[in-house]
């Protein structure tokens, strides 16, 4: 399962590696993108898109977090990353997902975001799959309801890239809940 590409009628989800290192670090570095990150440093430091892209690989093989790039079908071009980061009994999966500004609008969020929810219930036999994103950030906030996310409140979480507490609205979708 942690090798599975998934593919939607506009996007191929491949597993992240090292060769995805540079089309990462290519919107990773822009504030527009970071700013909403609890981990992307800005500046990101030159070489950190690949060093992140041998790191996820590393974990995947090991039982981690599985984030792939989210690859254009038709252009080929990387346009953002999505995953899941396991609970450890592997019941629970928490989604996140970056993605460059050149593919803001045109719905490839929400469409990697259903894929990989559909991959949590239906692959990884998840219980339940949450989200989630800073209330500022309304069009994330979006793409986490059209991907069938429930708000269920708000929290603060530490941003270690930003040194400071965040206030964050959650999300979640039950198996119950989830139709493919």
């Amino acid at each position: 399962m942690s090798d599975r590409i998934i593919k939607t009628r506009r996007l191929r989800l491949e597993p992240l590696a090292p060769c995805h290192g540079p089309a990462l670090e290519s919107f990773a570095r822009l504030w527009d993108v970071a700013r909403y990150t609890a981990t992307i440093p800005h500046p990101y430091p030159p070489g950190s898109g690949t060093a992140y892209a041998e790191n996820v690989a590393f974990d995947r093989r090991h039982g981690g977090e599985l984030i792939w790039a989210v690859m254009d079908r038709k252009m080929y071009q990387m346009v953002g990353s999505a995953g899941l980061d396991p609970s450890l009994d592997r019941r629970r999966f928490e989604l996140g997902y970056m993605f460059a500004p050149w593919s803001w609008g045109r719905g490839v969020a929400s469409e990697a975001a259903l894929a990989l929810i559909d991959t949590a219930f239906n692959a990884l036999d998840a219980d339940e799959v949450f989200a989630h994103a800073v209330g500022e950030n309304r069009a994330s906030c979006r793409v986490l309801t059209n991907a069938g996310l429930r708000r269920i409140g708000i929290g603060t979480y530490y941003a270690p890239a930003r040194d400071h507490w965040t206030r964050a609205e959650a999300y979640r979708l039950l198996r119950g809940e989830w139709s493919s």
